[in-house]
């Protein structure tokens, strides 16, 4: 699968893209809204792991954005956060979310059922169907 890792802390970003690579995906990471949003609407990323919290915005509606435009308005976003305070209704734009700190199984898991359940075709996606 490509993925696009967007987090404003780099440590995390380029250890959640490094582990995502090792399990054979192919990787771009982008440190904010901006360069994420150039990054998602000229490439067809099939997952996006976005921080809800970024320096430029808020991550939620950078991905709100990229569903409305953009060669990747069909990937599967999962919001990837620390905060505890948000729950499913704070992610109507995105398929899912993980909170951190997160274990390597964890993310294993994750993009394991995000690709079985068809990520790379027209399966249905929650916050696509909804729109």
């Amino acid at each position: 699968m490509k993925i696009l890792v967007i987090d404003d802390v780099r440590d995390s970003a380029d250890s959640l893209a490094a582990l995502a690579a090792e399990l054979g995906h192919s990787v771009e990471v982008a440190y904010d809204c901006k360069t994420a949003t150039e990054y998602a609407t000229t490439t067809r990323f099939d997952v996006i792991l976005c921080d809800v919290g970024l320096p430029d915005g808020d991550g939620r509606h950078a991905c709100e954005r990229l569903r409305d435009e953009g060669a990747s308005q069909d990937a599967c976003m999962i919001a990837v956060t620390g905060r505890t305070d948000l729950h499913d209704d704070d992610f109507p734009s995105f398929d899912g979310y993980l909170h951190k700190p997160f274990e390597w199984p964890v993310l294993k898991h994750a993009l394991e059922t995000w690709a079985a359940a068809g990520i790379d075709s027209d399966a249905p996606h929650p916050a696509r169907d909804a729109r």
